[in-house]
């Protein structure tokens, strides 16, 4: 996917401008919760949070730049709603002070982008596998899913499925590893 951008260059149509927000908001949650949850300790806390970012999104979508990193520009909201909200964390057990937070957030942008890019490079990959194959790796992370459940989907017996998995499992490493440096590559 790389950076989001707007796509709405020279829309005024304020239907067109919302559906934007819209879609962008919605391929990106995610990773703005992602980037949330690296600098607030709490879970609950970090989904509040979210929800404080994305309406503060909404009230000031005006204000973005189409054609500019929107993953980027959500994510310095969320790192305003973080600071404001830094005296809440304050009786919390783990507490950084304002230069850890930043490097903390620096890194989370980066590493947002790294984690995008191994998401699509393993959706790829698990393309590429046996369908039998992807079966079997896709029934046993779904959730609530098992080795068991997806031995028994894909008409393996328990030791089979662990052998294979173990097979594919490396086969997707070996896949994306491949696939990260080739884009990498000039």
């Amino acid at each position: 996917m790389g950076s989001i951008e707007g796509t709405n260059s020279g829309l005024t149509n304020p239907f067109d401008r919302q559906k934007d927000l819209v879609r962008l908001l919605t391929q990106n949650q995610r990773r703005i919760f992602s980037y949330i949850y690296t600098l607030v300790p709490d879970r609950h806390a970090a989904e509040d949070l979210l929800q404080e970012t994305c309406m503060v999104i909404c009230e000031k979508f005006a204000e973005f730049e189409t054609g500019t990193d929107f993953v980027a520009w959500a994510c310095q909201i969320a790192y305003w709603e973080i600071r404001a909200a830094r005296q809440k964390f304050a009786r919390a057990k783990v507490v950084f002070d304002q230069t850890v937070l930043d490097a903390v957030a620096e890194a989370a942008i980066e590493m947002s982008n790294e984690v995008s890019a191994r998401h699509e490079a393993l959706a790829k990959c698990l393309e590429r596998l046996h369908p039998r194959d992807r079966e079997l790796i896709l029934t046993r992370y779904e959730p609530g899913g098992g080795v068991q459940a997806a031995a028994q989907r894909t008409g393996r017996s328990l030791v089979a499925a662990y052998k294979a998995l173990t097979r594919i499992r490396k086969l997707l490493q070996d896949c994306v590893t491949h696939h990260l440096g080739a884009e990498s590559t000039p």
